[in-house]
């Protein structure tokens, strides 16, 4: 019999790092009620994750930043990251998509000031 061996225990998720983007179910919805969408996942807290909104680029703000490569950010249309954050426990995401580029994150960081 085989066992399929993971460290981080069967069937666990690993813990998101700190501006990937993963599909969850984030207070981003009408009323702060939870949508399943694309976020980047800013700091871990006490409280749970910081993560923010990732938009179609059609619908950014002011300081909203545009993500310059898509493909590493796992998306598949211009999009934006809306530096408005939210807070997320760990079981409220789904799956990994991809990641920030550096000059992403810098603009992230830009927004956030």
């Amino acid at each position: 019999m085989k066992i399929k061996y993971s460290p981080n225990g069967p069937g666990k998720k690993p813990a998101p790092k700190t501006w990937e983007v993963w599909l969850a179910d984030a207070p981003f919805g009408p009323g702060g009620k939870s949508k399943r969408c694309p976020v980047a996942v800013g700091k871990r807290t006490s409280a749970g994750w910081t993560v923010y909104e990732i938009i179609p680029s059609g619908e950014r703000g002011g300081k909203d930043a545009v993500i310059s490569d898509l493909i590493k950010a796992g998306q598949d249309r211009p999009s934006a990251v809306h530096v408005v954050p939210g807070t997320v426990q760990q079981t409220a995401f789904v799956q990994k998509m991809g990641e920030l580029s550096e000059a992403d994150i810098g603009k992230v960081i830009a927004g956030l000031r």
